[in-house]
């Protein structure tokens, strides 16, 4: 076995780690606010809105699951629906201000675990992560599925 058959392993264990954590962290948060409902409520506020057929394909889910998930947060009063100024039929999906608010204290959180996880690293060590993050996510897997 070769270097190299030993880091693809231990590099999925390194990002399962890095994913079950942020997933804890939104968890602990607020009882209305899972993984999911964070995860959801950041791209609609990154996106300044976003439809939940961009959602579909967004996370590689059905439109019933996404559909399940958007009804359960607007009924939380996590979310609210406005119409689409591109297509008349359609819906733009917005975080309500408690969504916003909530979201908020979310992100800072993980900003606070990242900021204690990477104490003492230079500004040249986080950039490199985080450009080496955003390579990977950004990259298309090759019929490997979406992980």
């Amino acid at each position: 076995m070769t270097d190299d058959d030993r880091e693809l392993p231990e590099l999925v264990r390194e990002l399962v780690t890095l994913s079950r954590r942020f997933r804890s962290n939104a968890d602990r948060l607020h009882p209305d606010l899972s993984f999911v409902a964070y995860s959801l409520l950041s791209e609609m506020a990154e996106r300044d809105g976003t439809r939940a057929g961009e959602l579909v394909g967004l996370y590689n889910l059905n439109k019933s699951t996404i559909s399940r998930q958007v009804t359960a947060l607007q009924r939380a009063g996590l979310v609210v629906r406005e119409a689409d100024p591109d297509n008349p039929r359609g819906q733009l999906l917005h975080p309500s201000d408690r969504g916003r608010e909530l979201l908020a204290l979310a992100d800072a959180l993980m900003r606070r675990e990242v900021d204690a996880r990477t104490e003492g690293w230079s500004p040249d060590e986080v950039r490199t992560l985080r450009t080496l993050l955003a390579r990977y996510n950004g990259a298309s897997p090759s019929g490997a599925g979406d992980v």
